[in-house]
């Protein structure tokens, strides 16, 4: 996928991955529109960005809105790459059904749905030449659970499922779907969980590693990013 003169949507701009592809999209010669989930969050978006949005994967509302803008929006649409998400910590028997909703809603169930409503631009871009790509980020717990993590984990994994179902459904629209696992990157998210305190993990991989890859792969034309691809 040649990036030059294409539009991709970040989700998460704001974030330590979010921001770098942002950064690393455009150098390439993408037009990048970026997500913030506040006006006050808004301030952390990168300068490379060709245009902002707001978008709070805990409001409803918000994601409607944002995907109705983006159907009715004039340019094109080639690409959404998902770098949002947030963690939380605990055993199943600590968590509670709300925890482990609000997990899922914004690591799983929010950006399905905002993708979900704007394939049909996605696939106008297919339609056009454009190769359009869908990339999420769902890491290597997607591929191996860990304990004091099973909200997490479960999060993660559906929405790495839901992946993967859609990739078999919108092949013949010529859209592609790549799912990314890296391990534990420093990206200062545990840091930030949402409940319970993360255990004391080894030294990560850097942001700029894993992006890095993430591009190449974006580039090459690749639909799947295992675990180990980013430790070679």
């Amino acid at each position: 996928m040649d990036l030059t003169h294409k539009t991709v949507l970040v989700i998460g701009a704001t974030g330590a991955l979010g921001s770098l592809i942002a950064n690393t999209l455009a150098e390439r010669g993408a037009t990048v529109v970026g997500t913030a989930r506040s006006n006050e969050s808004a301030a952390r978006l990168p300068a490379s960005l060709g245009q902002s949005l707001l978008l709070d994967c805990e409001d409803p509302a918000s994601v409607h809105a944002l995907a109705a803008y983006l159907v009715e929006r004039p340019e094109p649409l080639d690409g959404i790459i998902n770098a949002a998400g947030i963690v939380g910590f605990g055993t199943a028997e600590a968590t509670t059904a709300a925890d482990a909703l609000r997990l899922m809603t914004v690591n799983h169930l929010a950006p399905a749905e905002l993708i979900s409503r704007v394939l049909p631009r996605l696939a106008e871009s297919a339609a056009a030449g454009r190769e359009p790509v869908i990339v999420g980020i769902t890491g290597i717990v997607s591929e191996q659970a860990f304990p004091g993590m099973s909200a997490y984990v479960a999060s993660k994994t559906a929405h790495a499922a839901w992946l993967r179902a859609l990739a078999l459904e919108i092949r013949r629209h010529k859209v592609r779907v790549l799912d990314a696992h890296p391990g534990h990157t420093e990206t200062g998210l545990t840091g930030r969980a949402v409940f319970g305190a993360a255990p004391a993990f080894p030294a990560g991989m850097t942001a700029e590693h894993v992006v890095s890859v993430i591009v190449s792969a974006i580039v090459a034309d690749e639909t799947t990013l295992a675990s180990e691809r980013f430790t070679a």
